[in-house]
């Protein structure tokens, strides 16, 4: 009876799984067996071929006979004495020159090592006759040595090798903060090329990382966003780390005070964590205060965590750095999702390119702390390419969204200056339907005051008449007679009848206006303003100058009364002033006063008082005799005080007193 086919299988997955291992075992010894490098090679990678010995033994005798041992294995582990101390271990690799034996001179190479803020290298080269060379001991807490790196790798000096020669290299690691490290050897002349183009990257490297934080914060301020500013502080604070870690502070800032080199690494990890619990403690705290609070109480771990690693700025500090670090990016992403409930809209092209830089981001670090992309993505490489992914979608992220508020702000307030174009509309139409009505009512007040006037002056007329007729009506029939004082009583009952009319209730006369509430402030140049286009004509045509003050006092009496005043005196002055000058102006001393003088005939103290009653007017007069009354009726109703000063032959001047 045959088998199933999935027996078959099962029968065959034993062999299979001895073939992969085959195949695993293979390439773990292909890795081990060292550097062979081709004739005329320039470079060759070193860190593939490394097996590692994690001790914390120092002599280069032990570690060599480890080695002989066998005791170096591929995966690379390291010890150390404690959470303060900088772990250890110990690579070895052995290095061939299969170039042929045809009498061509040695080879020669130059090792370098690539590892950010490693802590110190010793590096030991021994040949098949037992001849150890130390071709490094770098330490960190030495002074800084030019010879010693090529632009930001540690560099050995040169080691010639012979064609066939095989020597074994071990190399004893105290790592910093990142535990992965590299090596690659090069022939001077590739070096002296390969340092060029490294310190071409480099200098493009921060050269376009500053002029994109300070385009970012010089927006961001101009913009006046406080988030964006301290992001772009953060930031710094993450390129400040990255130049520690490529040397540059040690280099050009305190080469002479290696000690500093920690210091300044971590402050730049605390100050990253600091500012970021910062910007993400504002973002929570508009929605959430009191968790807002918390987040930025967590700005003062950052500063304790710099003070501690002052004091031992060990890998546990490091560590805490990382967790402060990774805690406030969970702030910040949780901030940005409180953010979402604001209502913008940024651009569907910027999100999509601040999520891209996002990804590109996150890749990075998974690449770096899984070791996938050890072989072509080192520590150095990955940390510049987060900062450059993240510095892009934050930029992208926090730009798009300061455009979109500000559209939105923009649309807001075309709204509210619709609402206001909209609002004067109706106020202007308000105010020329009041100013309509004003006109009329003046009007009707003005044919109502002249019917009440002419009325009143055609009594006296009247009168005298009726008292002739009386004299020469004694030989008249009686009947004539009785129809002629019919028509007297007639007319002198309409006279009567306009007058009594023209008199509001209260006896006070037509156009005294009691005052109704507060009234608004306006400046006096408005009055004078009118008073000179209204008598400027009549003035000139009678060869009177009339000069009108400019005044930038504000009054709240009533304007109506105040130009029926005011017209009324401007209209005496020029009408009993022959020749001369009639002056219109304003005075503060003592208090507001607005002052009418002229030059003209003047007037007694008898006629003042004369004709300050109603209906009184002067024997030369032609008008109806209401003009002075009704000034003083004005003044009076309105709270004013109107005076008078004149002479006779040398004119008149009328104060009317506006306050105090």
């Amino acid at each position: 009876m045959p088998l199933p086919e999935t027996c078959h299988a099962c029968r065959n997955f034993p062999r299979l799984f001895v073939l992969l291992a085959c195949i695993l075992l293979g390439g773990a010894m292909a890795r081990a067996e060292g550097v062979v490098l081709a004739p005329g090679v320039q470079s060759a990678e070193v860190t593939p071929a490394l097996r590692y010995w994690a001790s914390l033994e120092t002599e280069v005798s032990e570690a060599l006979a480890q080695w002989e041992a066998g005791a170096f294995g591929i995966e690379r582990v390291t010890t150390s004495y404690g959470p303060g101390y900088s772990p250890e271990t110990w690579a070895g690799v052995t290095i061939t020159n299969a170039a042929p034996l045809d009498g061509r001179p040695p080879d020669s190479f130059i090792l370098t090592f690539d590892a950010p803020v490693v802590s110190g290298v010793r590096l030991f080269l021994i040949r098949e006759d037992g001849l150890t060379e130390n071709l490094m001991d770098y330490s960190i807490f030495a002074p800084f040595d030019p010879l010693d790196h090529a632009v930001t790798r540690l560099r050995a000096p040169a080691f010639a090798l012979a064609p066939g020669e095989t020597v074994t290299l071990l190399a004893h690691v105290q790592t910093g903060p990142f535990p992965t490290f590299g090596m690659e050897l090069h022939s001077p002349e590739h070096l002296a090329q390969a340092s060029f183009l490294w310190g071409i990257g480099l200098t493009a490297f921060y050269a376009f990382a500053i002029a994109c934080l300070v385009f970012f914060f010089g927006f961001q301020v101009a913009m006046g966003s406080w988030t964006g500013a301290m992001n772009s502080a953060m930031f710094a604070a993450f390129l400040g780390l990255v130049a520690v870690m490529d040397g540059l502070f040690w280099r050009f800032f305190y080469p002479q005070h290696p000690e500093w080199q920690s210091t300044v690494g971590f402050g730049m990890l605390f100050a990253i964590s600091g500012a970021g619990f910062l910007i993400a403690g504002a973002g929570i705290g508009a929605k959430a205060p009191r968790a807002g609070r918390v987040v930025l109480a967590l700005a003062l771990v950052s500063l304790a965590g710099f003070a501690i690693s002052l004091v031992s700025p060990g890998q546990g500090t490091a560590f805490l750095a990382y967790g402060l670090i990774a805690l406030m990016l969970g702030c910040n992403i949780f901030s940005a999702r409180a953010a979402q409930g604001t209502g913008l809209t940024p651009p569907v092209g910027a999100v999509l390119l601040a999520r891209l830089a996002t990804a590109g981001a996150v890749g990075a670090i998974v690449l770096i702390v899984t070791g996938l992309g050890e072989a072509w993505l080192d520590a150095p490489l990955a940390i510049r390419a987060v900062f450059f992914f993240m510095l892009l979608a934050t930029m992208t992220t926090l730009t798009a969204n300061v455009i979109a508020l500000r559209r939105r702000h923009l649309s807001a307030v075309e709204a509210r200056v619709e609402a206001l174009e909209a609002e004067a509309e109706r106020s202007r139409e308000l105010l020329e339907a009041e100013r309509n009505y004003t006109r009329a009512r003046d009007l009707a007040a003005l044919r109502q005051r002249q019917l009440a006037t002419a009325s009143h002056d055609l009594r006296q007329p009247l009168m005298s008449l009726r008292m002739t007729f009386d004299t020469l009506a004694a030989e008249m029939k009686p009947d004539v007679k009785a129809r002629l004082n019919e028509a007297f009583d007639y007319l002198a009952s309409l006279a009567t009848g306009y007058v009594d009319e023209s008199v509001p209730e209260g006896g006070e006369e037509e156009g005294v206006l009691e005052p109704v509430g507060e009234a608004e402030a306006y400046p006096l140049s408005v009055p004078l303003g009118t008073v000179r286009q209204m008598f400027e004509g009549e003035a000139a045509s009678k060869g009177v100058l009339l000069r009108v003050a400019e005044s930038s006092a504000e009054v709240t009496v009533p304007p109506l009364a105040l130009m029926r005043i005011v017209t009324n005196l401007v209209s005496n002055a020029i009408k009993y002033t022959t020749e001369g000058r009639v002056v219109v102006g304003v005075r503060r001393g003592g208090g507001l006063r607005l002052v009418v003088a002229d030059t003209g005939q003047g007037m007694s103290a008898a006629e003042v008082a004369q004709f300050s009653e109603a209906y009184a007017k002067g024997a030369a007069s032609t008008g109806h005799g209401l003009g002075l009354s009704v000034c003083f009726e004005l003044a009076r109703a309105n709270g004013l005080r109107l005076e008078v000063r004149s002479e006779p032959g040398r004119g008149t001047c009328f104060t009317l007193w506006l306050e105090g």
